[in-house]
């Protein structure tokens, strides 16, 4: 995809996010989009999925997709010279900063998933983008080549990610305070069972 249609894309999914937000409501026309992101019908037509249910998961993924590049850009940034912090905090660290940048959305999130249907639709579809971002995060914290055990890594943090999604959209509070401490917790959990025992490194 070139740049110009990189940056329309990205233009009809802030337009997408802003009008979820306003109105409230989970179904987004086109003609909506169409009058938000002052682009024509036609070229609109062009990029989007034909259904609004389509093109609700398809701007879903995009926002995803950019906010988890800035994540781990920011982490590897952040932890390019920490000697000191264990595997386990640059991991809690990456997954926690993944979740403030989701906070600026947090609004438009419950709107899309306001039922059990609803959510579990919305984490079926986003379940590659998940298990992308595990396996990115970690081949950015750990120097471990086997692609098998990678995989379980990847899936386990997939794991206490979306449960740690329910807590974020289900709490009200202004902050995400809850959200982290749950996410500690999953973690922590999740290591002190035995799936983390041995990968996760200090």
């Amino acid at each position: 995809m070139n740049t110009d249609n990189q940056n329309l894309v990205w233009k009809l999914c802030e337009s997408y996010f802003s009008i979820l937000e306003s109105s409230m409501i989970s179904k987004v026309s086109l003609d909506q989009l169409c009058y938000a992101s002052k682009i024509p019908s036609q070229t609109v037509e062009k990029i989007v999925p034909k259904n609004s249910y389509d093109y609700r998961i398809f701007f879903l993924k995009i926002l995803i997709s950019k906010i988890d590049r800035e994540v781990l850009t920011e982490l590897k940034a952040d932890i390019v010279d920490d000697d000191i912090s264990s595997n386990y905090d640059k991991i809690l660290e990456g997954l926690s900063l993944r979740f403030e940048k989701y906070f600026k959305y947090k609004k438009s999130f419950i709107i899309m998933s306001q039922n059990s249907k609803q959510r579990i639709e919305v984490f079926l579809n986003v379940f590659k983008e998940n298990y992308n971002f595990s396996s990115n995060l970690l081949t950015l914290i750990e120097e471990d080549k086997n692609c098998g055990i990678k995989a379980l890594k990847s899936l386990a943090l997939n794991i206490v990610f979306i449960r740690s999604l329910e807590i974020f959209l289900k709490n009200e509070n202004t902050d995400i305070d809850a959200v982290i401490r749950h996410l500690d917790k999953y973690l922590s959990d999740m290591q002190d069972v035995g799936l983390f025992i041995g990968i996760i490194k200090n």
